[in-house]
């Protein structure tokens, strides 16, 4: 019996995708697909931007806003 004992990169959760939580990994495709509404929406706009003005919007969920963070992290 193989248990799933790695930990979610954001928080204390087993991981139910590679590095993420099943929580912080929904999050994760959904911020991906928003992107492409949000492309049709606009018109273009870059995903960093795409990125900083969901961050900026009381209205999105710490486990996005995690996400948010760590991609913007990683593009510096």
């Amino acid at each position: 019996m193989t248990t799933n004992t790695a930990k979610c990169i954001h928080c204390f959760r087993k991981t139910a995708s590679e590095k993420y939580c099943e929580y912080h990994s929904m999050s994760h495709q959904k911020l991906v697909s928003g992107y492409d509404l949000w492309k049709k929406a606009y018109g273009e706009i870059s995903w960093r931007d795409y990125l900083v003005k969901l961050q900026s919007l009381e209205q999105t969920g710490s486990f996005i806003k995690d996400i948010i963070d760590a991609e913007l992290k990683s593009s510096e």
